[in-house]
């Protein structure tokens, strides 16, 4: 099987979100169960969470084999996990065997396996014994399979770097794939599976740090892998042969934006996928979402047990049937039945304080008869929520959030969730208190907009960052800045914009708040005189010295190497050795040479192209010209 080095653009397909039944210029008989590959997925099911604990120790257990059953009552072809099956990277020998118990007791049988491997399973499937699937396996008899990814609560950690998903594929439990050896680089290459005339392209991402996963992203160093079955039409563009893949997508990552390096946004994706089955998010939208700009579809199944008492976690718990048919699919929500109920509320006191009288006093026990009567209304909506499985828990999960900005609204909330000790799952944590704060808008700051126009007009002020300086010299008189100096702001924009440095802005100013306070703690002035030692701090310490200091401290992270063509101009019969230690391939292999893909030349930052950084520059060194010494980074290493 061919690969080509990377998939780009729309490839002349159309997602048919309908029924099989439906599916326009299909028949009954191609439509029939040799030809439908049936998944069943779900993510973050976090075995052993809370096992010690008295009520809530079976929970993860009781919602997995409901899982399993599902999977064995749907007659699907596979089982596919996104991620976090075990709680702890570590998993204690309780949950180890109840879960090894599981999988044997659902998954093992001698009901044939119809999906074909088409690719190399040896690349494929890590530790496995035979280098194959486990139901190619002569000594194991599965029924049905079990394919997964490792998520941030069980990745790879300790000596040998070895998960608990390896230990269940090494004694052929689980098909464990998508992991990662070198995260220097990290090029995905999927299981290519068939049933019938449906063909199936499984990719797997599993956890990899976000702030890891953005610079590789930034430094195009994630590339697909997908199989060569585009062909050219008449007028030279790609178009998709009838028989060809469903690419699907398996994740675990921040989806929500929980700042520029903390997740994964969609739109890096590539546009060729079919559907991405998110993991690590709980909360549960297992609808597939369209991606406006990919046109891919995202469905995110969430945990099958909570991990925490917050309003995601509230939300019903599903998992999902898959079934694909060609480049067709339909992904039904199954809903969970042996999850425990749970209910949550957030109040605001501050909506409520004239109906209770809070400003009369008392308001401790006002507030805590209030709470006690929304709890029991919570308690009756919990009931609700019983499905009738014998195997679901009958005490709910019961959290009641009390927004407010008055201390003394508060009360002791473990003796009031000792009032329910028997009607409810979480006595110690059932009411808690969260502080709204209050923000007062700051006052407008304005610009000098004359000062601006004389800068603009200036004849030598072309580029952003001179302006900058230029602006803030003519505004001094009017707006003087109190602890920058103007050429420090300049240095910022100039990194920000000219080396891409997404942290200057950040390590600038915390460097210069650091010198000041212990440039104010040295002189220990009254509180009159801060200002006056503010500036004083600003006259004995010059913008270029400061900023020579700040590249010296990160030099103690990361050497920054000198760039290819400096080594060949000064030493071209020295031999390149690779920087090694601390700052230097940082990954949990070692970093290989590859070649950048034929996509790299389209600008997808999700393909692999190989850049090579010379000599980063800072502002002040290129106005004072070249010196003779080394030049060094701060390290941007957040892991």
């Amino acid at each position: 099987m061919t690969f080509r080095g990377s998939c780009d653009g729309e490839i002349g397909r159309k997602i048919l979100f309908a029924k099989l039944s439906t599916m326009d210029g299909t028949t009954t008989a191609e439509q029939d169960a040799d030809n439908v590959i049936r998944i069943l997925v779900a993510t973050d099911n976090h075995l052993g969470y809370g096992e010690k604990d008295a009520v809530r120790g079976e929970d993860s257990f009781t919602a997995f084999e409901e899982i399993l059953e599902l999977a064995v009552s749907e007659d699907v072809d596979m089982i596919l996990l996104g991620g976090d099956l075990f709680h702890d990277a570590v998993p204690s020998q309780n949950t180890l065997h109840k879960c090894i118990e599981l999988l044997r007791r659902y998954t093992f049988g001698d009901r044939p396996v119809s999906l074909e491997i088409l690719s190399d399973q040896g690349q494929c499937f890590h530790n496995a014994v035979n280098q194959s699937v486990n139901y190619e396996d002569p000594n194991l008899n599965i029924a049905i399979p079990v394919f997964s990814i490792h998520g941030n609560h069980d990745d790879p950690s300790g000596f040998g770097r070895l998960s608990s998903l390896d230990l269940l594929s090494t004694s052929g439990l689980v098909n464990y794939f998508g992991r990662w050896t070198d995260l220097t680089q990290v090029e995905i290459s999927p299981v290519l599976m068939r049933k019938g005339v449906s063909q199936l392209a499984l990719y797997g991402l599993s956890h990899i740090h976000d702030g890891r996963l953005a610079r590789l992203i930034k430094d195009f160093k994630v590339k697909f892998n997908c199989p060569e079955t585009v062909a050219n039409d008449a007028d030279g563009n790609e178009s998709k042969e009838e028989e060809d893949w469903f690419h699907l997508l398996v994740v675990h990552q921040n989806r929500a934006d929980r700042g520029p390096k903390n997740y994964l946004p969609e739109d890096l994706l590539p546009s060729f996928l079919h559907l991405v089955i998110w993991g690590h998010e709980h909360d549960c939208r297992i609808e597939p979402e369209e991606n406006a700009k990919k046109r891919f579809y995202v469905s995110q199944p969430g945990s099958s047990v909570p991990t925490s008492l917050s309003e995601g976690e509230a939300k019903k718990k599903h998992v999902g049937l898959l079934e694909i048919y060609k480049g067709k699919f339909k992904l039904k929500p199954l809903p969970l039945e042996t999850v425990r109920p749970f209910v949550f509320e957030s109040v605001v006191l501050n909506d409520h304080a004239e109906e209770l009288g809070l400003a009369e006093g008392d308001a401790s026990t006002k507030v805590f008869k209030y709470a006690k009567e929304r709890v029991e209304a919570m308690i009756e909506r919990a009931a609700a929520q019983h499905t009738g499985h014998p195997k679901q828990p009958t005490l709910p999960l019961i959290r009641l959030r009390l927004l407010y900005t008055d201390e003394s609204c508060m009360f002791n909330a473990i003796r009031f969730g000792e009032t329910f000790s028997t009607r409810v799952a979480n006595v110690q944590d059932v009411v808690q208190f969260s502080k709204v704060v209050k923000r007062t808008k700051t006052e407008a700051v304005n610009l000098d907009k004359e000062a601006l126009r004389r800068a603009l007009e200036a004849d030598n002020a072309t580029r952003v960052e001179e302006l900058v300086d230029r602006y803030f010299e003519e505004a001094k008189s009017n707006k003087p800045l109190k602890l920058f100096h103007s050429k420090a702001l300049a240095e910022m924009t100039y990194r920000l914009l000219e080396q891409r440095d997404a942290d200057a802005a950040e390590n600038i100013v915390k460097f210069y708040k650091e010198k000041a306070v212990d440039h104010l703690l040295e002189a220990m002035p009254n509180d009159e005189n801060i200002e006056d030692e503010l500036l004083s701090f600003r006259a004995r310490h010059k913008h270029g010295d400061l900023l020579k200091m700040l590249d010296a401290q990160g030099s103690k992270v990361k050497k920054e190497e000198h760039s290819i063509s400096e080594l060949v101009g000064s030493a071209a019969n020295v031999p390149i050795v690779p920087a090694t230690g601390r700052g230097a391939a940082r990954g949990r292999g070692t970093a290989r040479t590859r070649a950048a893909s034929t996509a790299a030349t389209r600008g997808k930052a999700q393909l692999n192209v190989t850049r090579t950084s010379g000599r980063q520059q800072t502002l002040l060194s290129s106005v004072m010209g070249s010196r003779n010494t080394a030049s060094y980074v701060i390290s941007d290493d957040s892991d």
